[in-house]
C-alpha cells in the first residue's frame, strides 16, 4: 500500500503535524488546518493512488502510470505528495473553489506570480492577499 511507504516520510517532514487513523480507516491521515476558512487537509489511499482532499475547496489524485515497478511507483507518488505538501505549507499553493461547484489548486512562487487573481483564494495560512 501507498501509505505504508508514504507514512515514514511524512513523520520525518511534517512530525506532529498531522493525525493518523486507525488501519483500514480513510482519510488515514489528516492534517488539521491552519485557519478555519481553509479546512484540514486529508489523505485517502485508494490502493493505487493517493486523493488529497485540499480543505474546503477541492481535491487532487496523486498516480503514476510509468512502466516501474510496484516499489518505485509507490516512491514515486509518496514523493510527490510530500513535494505538494512542502509547497502548500509554505503559502506556495493557491487554493479556489469549493467542492459544491467545483475548485482547484496552484502552485506558485508568491514572490513573482503575476497572473490573475480570482476571488476569494486562499493559502494555508488563510486568504491570499497579495
Amino acid at each position: 500500500m501507498i501509505r505504508d511507504t508514504l507514512l515514514p516520510l511524512l513523520t520525518e517532514r511534517f512530525p506532529g503535524r498531522y493525525t493518523l487513523a486507525g488501519p483500514g480507516v480513510e482519510p488515514f491521515v489528516t492534517f488539521p488546518a491552519e485557519h478555519p476558512e481553509v479546512g484540514d487537509v486529508q489523505l485517502h489511499d485508494d490502493g493505487d493512488e493517493i486523493t488529497l482532499i485540499a480543505g474546503r475547496f477541492t481535491h487532487g489524485h496523486f498516480s503514476n502510470y510509468d512502466g516501474i515497478s510496484l516499489v518505485e511507483k509507490e516512491q514515486a507518488i509518496a514523493k510527490d505528495v510530500i513535494d505538494f505538501l512542502s509547497d502548500l505549507f509554505a503559502d506556495r499553493v493557491v487554493l479556489w473553489g469549493s467542492h459544491q461547484g467545483g475548485g482547484g489548486w496552484r502552485v506558485i512562487d508568491p514572490a513573482t506570480y503575476e497572473g490573475s487573481k480570482r476571488r476569494n483564494e486562499y493559502v494555508w495560512s488563510g486568504p491570499w492577499e497579495r
